[in-house]
């Protein structure tokens, strides 16, 4: 199973194509290949906020064979303590970030990430990332 990050999913139905786009589509080429691919609604909220057609976003997700799943009690739990860290590391943000809440989601699930942020192992060293950094093929 594959869990789209958010950026993910901006640069594929992004009117304005990034540098990262090119990767993103690939990847995600790859992750329908390869079985389930997946969002949450935490994703879901961050992409709203970019998209330019918003009642169309649900559709396309749906096109696109992404599947959006809520969020558990365990994640939202792993999140909190994931959280909790990241304060004790001297973290100045006193709101829990989204990123927590998808890292941790996505590793619940036993799920490999693609993001193009890599800061997630940091939080979440278990959870297996696809980022530029890590995509070796």
């Amino acid at each position: 199973m594959r869990f789209l990050d958010s950026n993910i999913i901006i640069d594929l139905l992004g009117d304005e194509k990034a540098p990262e786009a090119d990767w993103s589509l690939a990847r995600f080429g790859e992750a329908v290949a390869q079985g389930p691919v997946v969002c949450d609604h935490i994703v879901l909220a961050e992409v709203a906020a970019h998209a330019a057609d918003r009642p169309f976003l649900l559709p396309q997700l749906s096109a696109m064979e992404i599947d959006i799943v809520a969020l558990s009690h365990d994640a939202s739990l792993r999140a909190g303590q994931a959280f909790r860290e990241y304060r004790r590391r001297g973290g100045a943000r006193t709101a829990i970030l989204a990123d927590f809440l998808i890292g941790a989601h996505a590793a619940v699930l036993g799920a490999t990430l693609v993001t193009r942020d890599r800061r997630f192992a940091s939080y979440f060293p278990d959870l297996t990332l696809i980022t530029p950094e890590t995509d070796h093929g």
